[in-house]
């Protein structure tokens, strides 16, 4: 799933503004991995998949990808989905464009989606609890007997 512009722009800001306060430098992998994740980062990619669109896979290695998402996954930057096939997933952690994953555990087929009454649900547990929602995760395991719907 590809950003937009404006979406690829405030989040490069804003992962920019985190990682100059965090004392991390752009160097020219680290700025490959974090331009790949603002362009493609909004659904779930393993770090083998961000390598290889950064820069067509030349900027950086897989083990350079697996620090960078770490530090910003360290940072709030990044949400990480470890599935049960052992990889771990990452996509940008951007409040405007929030949503939520279904897994088909046969296939491991991702698919996102978005539910307005769910939102709600979570924000009246939240609000029960006495808690100031800052963020959360759903994630539904299942099968779909004929392979994911499409999004």
């Amino acid at each position: 799933m590809t950003a937009g512009g404006a979406d690829r722009d405030r989040w490069l800001a804003h992962a920019s503004a985190r990682m100059t306060a965090a004392g991390l430098r752009a160097g020219a992998a680290r700025t490959a991995v974090v331009e790949t994740l603002a362009r493609e980062g909004q659904c779930l990619l393993t770090a083998a998949e961000i390598a290889a669109l950064s820069r067509d896979g030349r900027a950086a290695s897989i083990a350079t990808v697996y620090r960078v998402v770490e530090e910003l996954s360290e940072l709030g930057l990044l949400h990480r989905l470890d599935g049960r096939d052992g990889v771990a997933r990452f996509e940008i952690a951007d409040p405007e464009h929030h949503h939520h994953h279904a897994v088909d555990e046969r296939t491991g087929a991702v698919r996102p989606f978005h539910d307005e009454d769910l939102e709600a649900a979570i924000a009246a547990v939240a609000r029960r609890l006495g808690l100031e929602l800052t963020g959360h995760d759903v994630v539904l395991r299942g099968t779909w007997p004929q392979g994911p719907p499409p999004t």
